[in-house]
């Protein structure tokens, strides 16, 4: 909490410091965002921030997608994941424990490597907050020389609303389903002709259609813009997010044969139903600063400079791995329900820097990006001793049991019989061990399009990245007192490489590019094994061709890309500890082999008429391993990895009235996921033949959403049915959180213009 006050109080002296008036006039258009991209926009005409780079969208011979703020609020979208169906390719793989919704592009999951705010990474492990985004912006494939390490799939980079030198604004409340109750403002003005300030805020407290499930959000953005000479333009921004909330973990598997994990879907429960603790909580703060200069040296050369700070904490207590085991002899199934604490935080900074010139060598004509950036994580990972209902403690492992009525000798509960389910008392706990892991980033990088005629164009350019995960440091607690510190003996391990990107790019005429791009990137992955030694790099290599086109005068874009991406070591979070018990820190990985994704992408984007707005896409992925070690527990050959559906697809259609009932919009989504696996891969025993059945079949399902909105003057009222036709499905982290999409629901807004 000190931390967030620190940052909260030196963003509150730069606000202090430079609001004055200076006598120069206010640029015209803010550089670092396209604040003419409106409704659902042409992708193709936009200007991305995410590149860092002077590229047009149709000079970049990669795939790009962009959810603008019109859409996030015609579409009454509550969270990130409901902003991301927007996009093709991209896929919710879980909503882990309720906490977060984890994503997946081409095969891949998106890790804090891959979610950005404002150019700079933030911890996925949150909810964002949506009422404050511009637009969030996807650039899928590669990404590494630009970002460094990141998972393959792409870079989503959320954008928030910057002030404005107008006043004006919004105040909505919002309604819903199950005690669905919230409150969002934004407000902007200038404070003088050179110096303008936004503040975003919302407040949201809503039960669920899982019983004993709450959540409350609070939410606050201010944001203020200087510009200090007609070249020099100054952004601050805060961003503090808190929500205390009800982890659940749904409804759980049930587990058919122990010997091999065969496991299915908990059918034979409503999901209405929770059996977890009726106590357990996660409490989650993220509080960011960031700071943006944007320098325009002159007509050809600008420089962009972005540094930013961010503390995360997360406190755990609850039960996390439900898993139903059939007792064969009387047919019943059984949960060993446990109770786990953990306490997380993160401490992050980075600091980037880019520099942009246009120029000309005889005929060639040159768009060159020259970039630098570093960075520097702290995680802290706390373990817990727990006390028993006798009095005494539990110091060794990682969670005790925690049966009827709280009993902590034996952790089983019967899924027929609900008065099992009931909790006792909430056990006392002291800090165990504290795992400090540091790690240093750095990374050069040179970009250069090159283009030979009008038509013909090459991209050209190459990162060195660096890594050092430093030795991690344990601290031993007794009595919540640290009694010593000792380095763990795995040493620390440093890698440097270099990621070369090659494109090339041809532009038939202004609406029409065909392109092709290679990119090869060295992934340092984070973390550690069951050891604590630190993990090898993975080399990825990416192919992708593909099209834009933008149709009927510029206002719809058309675009089709192809893709393989070959990982040399796929790295994934390990299924269970040291010691043999279930892993609940993400930083413990394991490299399961080399693995191949291919695939195809189809969207269309635009506004054929001014009061129409359209998306729909389609995507096909399949992604196996290629090759595993012949060695006991290692993945098997050819198979799918889980999580990644075959076919994804959506469609989003809005139209308002400018005649007889003007004012009124209506308006319907549809968003449809394949088939997939939930769980694990399957494993080989020590002869390399497959051992396990871990892989849970989930069918496919398409969900509905039908809107309508009525604008009086300042005043929108709008509606959504969610989930028109009450499909029931489910997304599964790994084999454990197994969590219901919503039933259908409802949600109103009403909005005030200021």
């Amino acid at each position: 909490m000190k931390r967030k006050a620190v940052a909260i109080g030196l963003l509150t002296l730069s606000v202090l410091g430079y609001a004055q008036e200076t006598k120069t006039d206010s640029l015209d258009v803010r550089t670092i965002e396209d604040v003419k991209l409106h409704k659902a926009g042409n992708p193709n005409r936009a200007k991305v921030f995410t590149t860092k780079s002077n590229l047009d969208v149709m000079e970049n011979p990669q795939a790009t997608a962009i959810v603008t703020h019109e859409i996030i609020e015609q579409q009454q979208a509550q969270q990130l994941s409901d902003v991301v169906r927007n996009v093709n390719g991209m896929y919710i793989t879980s909503a882990r424990g309720g906490s977060q919704d984890s994503f997946g592009a081409r095969g891949y999951t998106f890790g804090a490597e891959n979610i950005y705010k404002n150019g700079a990474r933030i911890n996925s492990g949150v909810f964002p907050e949506v009422s404050g985004m511009e637009r969030v912006e996807i650039l899928k494939g590669g990404a590494a020389i630009l970002y460094g390490n990141v998972a393959p799939g792409g870079i989503m980079n959320m954008i928030t609303k910057k002030p404005l030198f107008k006043q004006g604004g919004s105040v909505a409340v919002s309604a819903g389903s199950w005690d669905n109750y919230k409150t969002t403002l934004d407000f902007y003005d200038a404070l003088s002709k050179s110096s303008a300030f936004r503040v975003n805020g919302a407040f949201e407290d809503k039960a669920s259609f899982r019983d004993k499930v709450t959540s409350q959000k609070y939410y606050f953005n201010p944001s203020f813009l200087f510009n200090i000479s007609d070249k020099t333009q100054l952004v601050i921004e805060g961003d503090y997010l808190k929500n205390h909330f009800t982890p659940d973990f749904g409804v759980g598997t049930l587990v058919l044969n122990t010997s091999t994990s065969r496991s299915v879907i908990n059918d034979l429960m409503d999901i209405r139903k929770n059996p977890a603790s009726d106590f357990q909580y996660q409490d989650t703060q993220m509080a960011t600063s960031t700071v943006t200069l944007n320098y325009q040296i002159n007509n050809n050369w600008s420089l962009n400079v972005v540094g930013s700070y961010q503390n995360y904490t997360k406190d755990f207590f609850g039960n996390d791995r439900m898993q139903w085991i059939l007792q064969p002899a009387s047919g019943s199934y059984l949960w060993n329900r446990n109770l786990t604490r953990t306490y997380n935080e993160q401490n992050y900074g980075s600091l980037q820097a880019n520099l942009n010139g246009e120029f000309s060598t005889g005929k060639l004509k040159h768009k060159l990006l020259f970039g630098a950036d570093a960075d520097y994580l702290q995680a802290d990972s706390y373990t817990f001793n727990y006390q028993k209902q006798d009095g005494s403690w539990e110091e060794k492992n990682s969670s005790i049991p925690y049966g009827t009525n709280g009993n902590t000798t034996n952790g089983n509960i019967s899924l027929s019989d609900e008065t099992s389910w009931a909790s006792g008392y909430v056990p006392a706990t002291t800090k165990r061990e504290l795992t400090r892991t540091p790690t240093r980033r750095a990374g050069l990088y040179l970009q250069d399009l090159i283009s030979i005629t009008d038509k013909l164009k090459v991209l050209a350019g190459i990162r060195w990245s660096y890594l050092e995960n430093k030795t991690p440091l344990i601290t031993k607690y007794s009595n919540n007192q640290a009694v010593s510190k000792v380095e763990s003996n795995t040493g620390k391990l440093s890698e440097n490489a270099l990621s070369p990107r090659l494109g090339l790019v041809y532009q038939w005429n202004d609406t029409f590019m065909t392109f092709a791009s290679y990119t090869n990137s060295f992934t340092p992955n984070t973390g550690t094994d069951v050891s604590l030694n630190a993990l090898s790099p993975s080399v990825v290599d990416q192919w992708e061709i593909g099209f834009k086109k933008s149709l009927l005068a510029n206002t719809i874009a058309f675009n089709a890309t192809a893709y393989q991406i070959d990982n040399s070591n796929l790295a994934q979070t390990a299924p269970f500890d040291a010691n043999g018990n279930v892993n609940t820190n993400t930083n413990i990985k394991e490299l399961t082999g080399k693995t191949r994704s291919r695939g195809v992408e189809l969207d269309i984007t635009g506004n054929p008429l001014a009061n129409l707005s359209i998306i729909a896409g389609y995507s096909y992925n399949h992604m196996t391993y290629l090759e595993t070690p012949d060695t006991l527990n290692s993945f098997i050959e050819g198979e799918r990895i889980v999580r990644t559906p075959l076919n994804t697809a959506n469609a989003s259609v809005f139209y308002t009235f400018d005649k007889y009932v003007k004012g009124l919009r209506i308006g319907a989504t549809a968003f449809y996921t394949g088939n997939r696996f939930g769980g694990w891969n399957n494993q080989k025993d020590a002869n390399g033949n497959q051992k396990t059945d871990r892989m849970i079949p989930l069918t496919d399902f398409t969900q509905v959403d039908f809107s309508i909105a009525y604008q009086y003057k300042k005043f929108l009222l709008q509606g959504k049915l969610g989930n028109v036709f009450n499909v029931v499905n489910y997304t599964v982290h790994e084999n454990y959180s197994v969590n219901p999409i919503m039933p259908r629901n409802f949600y109103v807004t009403l909005t005030y213009k200021l």
